[in-house]
């Protein structure tokens, strides 16, 4: 989890350098990847340049969503979260979509050890639902039934 932090902490970062110096900026890059795993990095060297003010918006949004998630500590309620995420950063474009899939994939990986299980196909199909503009609410929520029932209050919607 710390490491989503970093990530997003960089993507941030990398957004605003016009607002620092260009030495300081190299020096806090610097010491903040060598803290990094090797594949976030690789997240983020991936990134073109022109997306990078747009990505932090998307991270922010993937970011707002899991820290909901965590808060909200609601059963059966994952995927909702996930898709939700994945929409709100997909609103920003072409660079949003890929920011979604890359932070999502990496989250993915990063949780289930790059082994395929059943909950991580499920958390990327309600990824994929989310990036396409599907409606979260209506199909993790609303209209799930029975054993895997989301319950989540209005207010957390």
């Amino acid at each position: 989890m710390m490491y989503m932090y970093k990530a997003i902490f960089l993507l941030c970062l990398v957004a605003t350098e016009p607002l620092i110096s260009m030495a300081m900026e190299q020096q806090i890059l610097e010491r903040e990847k060598r803290a990094l795993p090797r594949w976030i990095g690789n997240i983020l060297s991936s990134i073109p340049s022109y997306c990078k003010a747009t990505a932090a918006w998307a991270a922010y949004k993937m970011l707002k969503a899991y820290i909901d998630m965590r808060r909200s500590n609601w059963k059966n309620c994952d995927k909702y979260f996930h898709c939700r995420g994945n929409k709100e950063a997909a609103a920003y474009g072409f660079c949003g979509r890929l920011v979604a899939r890359l932070i999502s994939d990496a989250r993915e990986f990063a949780q289930a050890g790059g082994s395929h299980g059943t909950d991580t196909a499920e958390d990327q199909a309600a990824n994929r639902y989310g990036r396409s503009g599907g409606n979260c609410v209506r199909r993790y929520i609303t209209s799930t039934r029975g054993s895997k029932r989301c319950s989540l209050p209005r207010r957390l919607w």
